[in-house]
């Protein structure tokens, strides 16, 4: 790895030291208060510390897909996600560069006017709960706000407790947790390592989808992968305008309207989570899930 870019391992030791220096970029200051976020989990991850973004790439898409921490309005956007805007980023100057560990060789580029921060966004082996609060640490340690980032990952392990708790030992049915695509014929199921897929192990619930998923616990299948467990309940998130179009086809599908869920009633819609968040994604879709299944269980 280029010696400019900060890598997790070398970033845990070095937070707290004496200013760091990076080759093609200025030092970076032991607290950086002044940041730029060039993905949407960085940005998540600063907004759960309280820390504004002096500037965000594609501002448009964390609004739709993450939404909460919201985004105060007057946060000017970067551009795309892999093509930020250098000109207006040498004119912030910020004292740190977040980004994704994926988008380090496109925008490597910017080491020249500040520090490269990659996060390494894929929990890997690691249950993704526990990387959600170590990257928060991470973050936390960089912009001075340790505090603020154990309080949070206090928050998230009560909050998870409480969840488990409110579920109990009711007998809830094994769960597909899903996105419909707006074609009506495909759907995003999740699983795996992903966050979605340990905050469902993590409450204690069993998880209908037992096939592969990529390194984010995602995989994209056909409708018909839903009839697999016919005792199973489906949650879908609502992502909007490509939610009403995807159940508006869906409804003229004689394939879906005989899966055993559908036919029993056991359909759930929930507000969209970011399934690649952290810390603060993992606290809503837990609230959610738990208050979506203990009110709906009795039912199914």
């Amino acid at each position: 790895m280029p010696g400019h870019l900060l890598s997790r391992r070398y970033f845990l030791g070095a937070a707290c030291a004496a200013p760091l220096a990076f080759r093609g970029a200025r030092a970076i200051a032991t607290t950086a208060t002044r940041v730029v976020a060039l993905d949407l989990l960085p940005t998540e991850l600063l907004l759960t510390l309280g820390v504004t973004p002096l500037a965000i790439a594609n501002a448009p898409l964390y609004r739709r897909l993450v939404a909460e921490p919201a985004l105060p309005d007057a946060v000017p956007d970067l551009g795309p996600l892999t093509e930020p805007n250098a000109e207006f980023l040498q004119v912030l100057r910020p004292d740190a560069i977040l980004l994704a560990a994926w988008q380090s060789g496109s925008v490597e580029r910017l080491s020249r006017i500040a520090p490269l921060v990659p996060l390494q966004t894929i929990a890997g082996t690691v249950p993704a709960t526990a990387h959600a609060a170590a990257l928060l640490r991470e973050v936390g340690a960089l912009t001075a706000r340790t505090t603020e980032a154990e309080h949070w990952i206090a928050r998230m392990e009560r909050e998870m407790g409480q969840a488990r708790e409110a579920l109990g030992s009711r007998d809830t049915r094994p769960l597909y947790v899903c996105r419909f695509a707006a074609n009506g014929r495909n759907v995003a199921l999740f699983g795996g390592n992903g966050l979605v897929g340990d905050v469902i192990r993590q409450l204690g619930l069993r998880n209908a989808w037992k096939g592969r998923v990529n390194a984010s616990g995602v995989v994209s299948v056909g409708i018909e992968q839903l009839a697999a467990d016919p005792e199973a309940r489906i949650i879908h998130f609502d992502r909007g305008a490509e939610t009403v179009r995807a159940m508006e086809n869906l409804s003229r599908s004689a394939l879906w309207r005989a899966l055993p869920a559908v036919r029993a009633g056991r359909l759930t819609t929930m507000p969209v989570v970011y399934p690649s968040g952290g810390v603060s994604t993992a606290i809503r879709f837990a609230r959610q899930l738990a208050e979506a299944l203990t009110q709906e269980v009795s039912n199914g």
